[in-house]
């Protein structure tokens, strides 16, 4: 019985020190991320220079080293990771239950995820978070800072006039089926012919985006993409409509590229295939930023919206009924829970409109308006 008393002890303190090392890594990768979030903050020359150059290459090299593989790469480690904590918890639960060192036990737990969660927090600001502090767009785009403002309604009524006229045409152009549904191509073209584009902005090699397996699944949190640090990939839930996709590969890649608010990765996605020589994804540039611009015109003057939204041709009618109506199927409380987690992520990292800063691209659209084609009309 003794010698089991000190198997037991030994077992005991084995556990002990390695929750206390556990402990002591993750303290220290915490101050080594706090040491690096204050020097992105604090010297943009940093930031904007040296920090973004590295963070470009990284996310790029990523992406082009397991694009070798079809399949989402981050998708398979989100899944290990699940399963890895559901077991961990399992186990510690078993052993409560047989009161096994359960104070001892319970310690180690938390330590373990822990230092989990600080490793990951870690290389999420030295790879790719600390984007978060950058000029962002300015990097790749002729818009500059300055120029993103409020502006009076009637600006923003004739940059839908013009988006209108330019989707109505494409509505009318783009191939139909038989029953006359825009279906667009399958993923993969989808997918590779949006990577070529964006190559053009960005004068990278782009590796084409990869679609979830848990794609139906994914729905009912509403999240159409969802771009993963650890491995580069833009990760598209491809249970979506012809007339998103395009739109929804480039704002990931956006991504990739630095550009990590929301607002600056959706006029990003229109400007890299709204010139494009494929007309589907010049026609997902234009209807989905249509979207945008019009739900701002909506919050500002609803009778302007109503009088520019009969203004629509009955093919891009069908296409946005047929996008509503599919999404509408999948929202429920899991989606509710996912906004909030999402709202609460862009809220902590600085975007203050959380998810409604989506709809800041209209913003940009008005400054781009005023740059490109208003001034080129004079």
């Amino acid at each position: 019985m003794k010698r089991k008393k000190k198997k037991r002890s030994k077992t005991k303190n084995t556990n002990i020190i390695k929750a206390v090392t556990m402990l002591v890594a993750a303290l220290c990768f915490a101050f080594l991320t706090a040491v690096l979030v204050t020097i992105l903050k604090r010297v943009p020359g940093f930031t904007n220079g040296i920090y973004t150059k590295w963070s470009v290459f990284a996310m790029h090299t990523l992406a082009n080293f397991f694009s070798f593989v079809k399949f989402s790469v981050a998708e398979v480690l989100i899944y290990i990771l699940s399963v890895i904590f559901l077991s961990s918890l399992v186990i510690l639960i078993v052993n409560l239950i047989k009161k096994k060192h359960r104070v001892t036990r319970i310690f180690k737990f938390i330590t373990a995820w822990m230092l989990v969660f600080s490793v990951t927090a870690f290389l999420f600001y030295a790879l790719w978070g600390g984007m978060y502090y950058s000029k962002g767009i300015g990097n790749y785009l002729p818009v500059n800072s300055e120029d993103i403002k409020e502006r009076p309604v009637e600006e923003l009524v004739n940059l839908n006039k013009y988006l209108i006229e330019k989707t109505n045409r494409l509505a009318a152009e783009v191939p139909r089926n038989q029953q006359g549904y825009y279906t667009g191509y399958e993923f993969q073209r989808t997918a590779a012919f949006t990577a070529k584009e964006v190559s053009k902005i960005t004068g990278k090699e782009e590796a084409p985006p990869k679609y979830v397996v848990s794609s139906d699944a994914w729905s009912y949190t509403q999240t159409t993409g969802i771009f993963i640090f650890l491995t580069g990939e833009a990760n598209i839930n491809k249970n979506n409509l012809a007339i998103a996709l395009p739109f929804t590969c480039a704002h990931e890649l956006a991504h990739r590229n630095g550009i990590t608010s929301e607002d600056e990765a959706n006029f990003f996605a229109f400007y890299s295939l709204h010139n494009s020589a494929n007309i589907n994804l010049r026609y997902s540039a234009y209807a989905m930023t249509l979207m945008y611009t019009m739900n701002s015109l909506y919050s500002k003057d609803a009778a302007a919206h109503k009088e520019l939204a009969s203004t629509y041709c009955d093919l891009l009618k069908h296409d946005y009924i047929r996008y509503h109506e599919h999404w509408d199927r999948y929202e429920g409380k899991t989606s509710e829970i996912s906004d909030k987690v999402n709202d609460t992520y862009l809220k902590a990292q600085g975007q203050s409109d959380g998810i409604y800063s989506y709809g800041r691209v209209t913003d940009i659209m008005l400054a781009w308006y005023e740059n490109d084609i208003v001034k080129n009309k004079k």
